[in-house]
């Protein structure tokens, strides 16, 4: 429960005061039940208000809406909160949860940082220079160590247009470190705003990808390595997962069939379309086969190309249970058909 509640100061204060909750009801004139539901988070009238206040001798409006009312009414004094059991234990919890939230973030190595745009201070967590390798106290700070390519599409003016949408961002950015090693980044941003809407504060997180983005790199250099000896080969793939209908297909396979890359077919009857009229029953017939056998097959067909021509394919495929064992799939390789291709196909 926040300090800043009507329930909590009224639980302080009747634990200060060694006020009994029936006391609180037979002062005010309701029944116990009520005033429990109060210290829990319920509402209370206006008349009850009053009489809680006067009772308690403190000012109805702190009482009820808290230090920040007080002063935008413009109401002299201030009533201070007395220190007693329950704002220790309350302050012990908050600074027992910083201890450990502040633990996991710097064993997760995330950064947090918050920048002022009334005063313009920007603050970092205390972890700052393990990630960045030295300490940042200003803007002008963190754009000095951008990567040269990152640099020309982040900086002040991408700030200033993230802040006037007032929506979070999530970056993906390289830094210099001092030594001269590339440190990826992943950093994630919202905009705070006042009662108004403006803009008063950005606050923010930020964490090492490095390793993802290295895997991801790797990744996709094996993925160009099958795709330039696919190439070379002239062997194009699809996969079909049978239930969900997912189709996917390899570039040289849209090579092969003269599909456009950026447009390939999405769905298992979309493949009908680049099939020969006349081949498509007997392909179909191949494929079915192996769905009931969970086996392998081979099938010879004409492929319809988009100019009215046609290209003699020979595919072979294989139906095999998913690893989740919950649907079928079939993975096929399709290439241009040789005269021994053909020979073997009588």
């Amino acid at each position: 429960m926040s300090e800043d509640t009507f329930a909590f100061r009224l639980k302080v204060l009747l634990e200060h005061k060694q006020l009994s909750l029936q006391q609180v009801a037979d002062v005010v004139g309701i029944s116990r039940p009520a005033v429990h539901k109060w210290t829990r988070g319920g509402e209370i009238d206006y008349s009850n208000l009053r009489r809680l206040a006067a009772f308690l001798d403190v000012n109805w409006v702190w009482l009820r809406y808290g230090d920040e009312a007080v002063k935008d009414l413009g109401i002299n004094g201030k009533t201070e909160l007395p220190m007693t059991d329950l704002r220790r234990r309350h302050t012990a919890e908050i600074v027992s949860n910083e201890a450990r939230m502040k633990q996991a973030q710097e064993a997760a190595g995330i950064v947090t940082w918050e920048w002022n745009l009334v005063t313009d201070e920007l603050f970092y967590s205390s972890n700052c220079a393990r990630l960045y390798g030295r300490e940042i106290h200003t803007n002008e700070a963190f754009w000095e160590i951008l990567h040269p390519e990152d640099a020309h599409w982040l900086n002040a003016e991408t700030m200033r247009a993230v802040i006037a949408k007032k929506a979070p961002q999530v970056w993906d950015f390289r830094i210099i470190l001092p030594d001269g090693r590339v440190r990826w980044i992943e950093s994630r941003l919202a905009t705070l705003l006042d009662d108004a809407g403006r803009a008063v504060r950005v606050v923010g997180t930020t964490i090492d990808i490095s390793a993802r983005k290295e895997a991801e790199s790797a990744l996709l250099s094996r993925f160009q390595l099958l795709n330039d000896a696919a190439r070379l080969a002239g062997v194009g793939a699809w996969r079909w997962l049978r239930n969900a209908d997912e189709l996917v297909v390899t570039e040289e396979w849209c090579r092969l069939f003269g599909v456009d890359a950026a447009a390939p077919p999405r769905h298992y009857v979309d493949l009908s379309r680049h099939i020969h009229a006349e081949d498509r029953a007997a392909r179909e017939a191949a494929v079915n086969e192996a769905l009931a056998q969970r086996a392998d097959y081979r099938v010879l067909y004409r492929a319809a190309l988009p100019d009215d021509t046609w290209r003699l394919v020979v595919e072979h495929g294989q139906a095999r249970v998913s690893p989740h064992g919950d649907d079928v799939w079939i993975t096929a390789l399709c290439r241009a058909a040789q005269p021994a291709d053909m020979n073997a196909s009588d």
